[in-house]
């Protein structure tokens, strides 16, 4: 039986290193062409795929030629966790293969892969939806313009994703520094739209492993614990803070029309197709709606040409990450799927749904990047059949807090490398609202469970 075993490792081994040759081979010889361009053509092939399955397939190796390609621009960090995430992965992959659980390359290869999509679809909105103040234009100050700072980093993030963070940090940051309450605002303001957005990576994932969520219900709690993080957020500052100046950024209500324009079409189209997937429509929708918007524009060919060189080009940091995350996750399932005596939990109730939340949050907290916990949690509880809607939440919740406290998220070490803020401080400034916040999402969680699901 051992020797079967080693025999079986041994070919899978020898497979996959062949494999591997050829894909790296086929690298070298297309290093010519900017990366933003094989990004582009995943998103297309990634699209097709709802069609024509085996393209998938295709938008993967894209994905990894990009990554590939820019391997140097890949930041240390991100390189580490996502070489172990990789390494484990394969490992897991080699030990359930002898195990007699088959796992195919083409499982690892395009997992994750329409993520991947919708974030490189979603970025095509920065072009066109962008909150814009005169450099002559005076910053509104005081304590009401916390929430209209809050409101407008928020509502644009949900779209346009960290973009919004810099834009409005940029322009309140000049001649001076940027102070803890500004901050608080703007870390906060973004990562709580993790809670409900569509557009956001973590609803991405959600979607990914749940695919079955109720999206209407998701967007509705956690907007409600998106006004209940503002409001904690103006109370804190105004009282904790108030001997410092708040400089904040106007909220342009008329400029708010493309979020709404865009939600409103993502719930119509799903409506109206009911069978074609949320990730699928928000890939698809976002490039359109911006060549429409693009098409009153001057020079809409140069925009579109900048994005690709520029934007799509520099997403190697995301796209290691989310494909070593998804190589993991394969691995982990895999291993886990008959292994009964593995079990954690029984049923995934409100308790278990509350520990694996935990769970997430302490792991963001301690350096991990807050895909790598929802890679560890969601394999464990899905042979529990949870209910898709709570397991999703939980997934945006610990996405949502996670993000605003974790020393190493990418927001906050974005902070850092632009601002010279160190990201520990930032936790520790978000620490007493990640306490507040985790508890309101336990006391949701329970609600959840007990009376809507």
């Amino acid at each position: 039986m051992q020797e079967r075993v080693q025999s079986e490792t041994s070919e899978f081994c020898k497979d996959l290193s062949m494999n591997l040759s050829t894909i790296v081979q086929y690298l070298r010889k297309t290093q010519q062409l900017p990366a933003g361009v094989w990004v582009l053509l995943g998103v297309f092939f990634s699209l097709i795929s709802s069609l024509y399955a085996p393209a998938i397939i295709i938008a993967s190796i894209l994905y990894w030629l990009a990554s590939y390609q820019l391997r140097s621009k890949i930041s240390t960090r991100n390189a580490i966790q996502s070489l172990v995430l990789v390494s484990i992965g394969v490992c897991l992959c080699i030990i359930a293969y002898g195990q007699d659980q088959r796992v195919s390359l083409l499982e690892i290869l395009e997992a994750n892969v329409t993520i991947v999509s919708m974030l490189a679809g979603v970025s095509f909105l920065t072009m066109i939806s962008q909150p814009k103040i005169g450099q002559k234009e005076s910053l509104p100050i005081g304590n009401r313009t916390i929430i209209s700072t809050f409101l407008g980093v928020h509502l644009f993030g949900a779209v346009i994703n960290m973009s919004s963070v810099f834009i409005h940090a940029d322009r309140m940051s000049a001649n001076r520094a940027l102070s803890p309450g500004q901050l608080m605002v703007l870390t906060r303001g973004f990562s709580c739209g993790a809670f409900w957005s569509p557009f956001f990576a973590a609803m991405a994932v959600a979607l990914s492993y749940v695919p079955s969520a109720n999206l209407a219900l998701l967007m509705l709690i956690g907007g409600g614990i998106s006004v209940l993080a503002m409001c904690f957020t103006f109370f804190e500052i105004k009282y904790r803070h108030s001997d410092t100046l708040f400089y904040g950024f106007p909220l342009r209500v008329n400029s708010l029309l493309l979020p709404s324009l865009l939600t409103a079409l993502v719930f119509i189209i799903h409506y109206l197709f009911p069978d074609l997937s949320i990730l699928f429509i928000i890939t698809l929708c976002s490039p359109l709606l911006c060549l429409v918007f693009l098409a009153f524009k001057a020079n809409p060919k140069e925009l579109i040409q900048q994005h690709i060189e520029k934007r799509l080009s520099n997403m190697q940091n995301e796209i290691v990450l989310f494909l070593s995350a998804g190589v993991f996750g394969v691995g982990l399932n895999a291993i886990l799927s008959n292994q009964s005596w593995f079990a954690p939990f029984n049923v995934f109730d409100a308790s278990a749904a509350s520990v694996c939340f935990m769970l997430m949050i302490g792991l963001s907290m301690l350096g991990f990047h807050m895909l790598i916990g929802i890679s560890i949690v969601a394999p464990m509880v899905l042979p529990l059949d949870p209910d898709p809607s709570l397991l999703a939440f939980i997934i945006l919740a610990s996405w949502a807090i996670g993000a605003a406290v974790g020393p190493l998220s990418g927001m906050n070490i974005s902070i850092q490398g632009t601002y010279g803020v160190s990201s520990h401080k930032i936790q520790r400034w978000n620490f007493r609202y990640a306490l507040v916040m985790t508890t309101v999402v336990i006391a949701v969680i329970f609600v959840l469970d007990k009376f809507l699901l």
